[in-house]
């Protein structure tokens, strides 16, 4: 058995624990054409929505309230056009994160975005938080968004929330940071 399915096979089996034990938290696994499945240790309060584009492209997950106030949540795995091709590195990761915070600074209250290491159990990543400078009716006031390393994919991701919702993003982080993919 290779040393990185080992790897995955004990952090499945611990996340598996730490689920059972909270009551809260399950782990679902969301299968790519072609490609293997990523796992995700996600709340149970949550409900998935999965969008899969034709020609086995990357598929878009979206989490959503099951009851109470809204808020979502869209994780995008990316892979690499062509087989060879290698992922970005972590200094790469930055930088793209970097360019998706310059594009949303006009729109931000915050002066200056600052961009956060997050350290995954599959690789890195980074990511920024950033407030709505002016949300109209229905849109959602803060936006987390981030990319991290998650075995041979790289994972954008984007989390909306009004007020009172910090829990949301603390929650999605965690679930993100314990992303495991599992190749064919």
């Amino acid at each position: 058995m290779k040393l990185e399915k080992f790897s995955s096979l004990v952090l499945l089996c611990l996340l598996s624990t730490a689920a059972v034990a909270a009551g809260e938290l399950g782990i679902r696994s969301y299968p790519f054409p072609d490609r293997g499945r990523i796992q995700l240790n996600v709340p149970e309060s949550w409900k998935d929505e999965i969008q899969q584009p034709a020609n086995k492209m990357p598929p878009t997950i979206t989490f959503r309230q099951k009851a109470g106030a809204p808020f979502e949540v869209v994780v995008a795995p990316i892979w690499p056009s062509e087989k060879d091709l290698p992922l970005t590195e972590e200094e790469g990761i930055r930088a793209l994160v970097l360019q998706t915070a310059e594009v949303a600074q006009p729109e931000a209250v915050e002066e200056k975005i600052e961009i956060k290491k997050l350290d995954g159990a599959s690789g890195p990543g980074y990511y920024f938080s950033v407030t709505d400078r002016a949300p109209r009716p229905g849109e959602y006031k803060y936006m987390t968004k981030g990319m991290i390393r998650v075995g041979d994919l790289l994972v954008s991701f984007t989390i909306l929330t009004n007020d009172n919702q910090r829990d949301i993003v603390t929650d999605a982080i965690a679930m993100l940071k314990s992303a495991v993919y599992l190749a064919n």
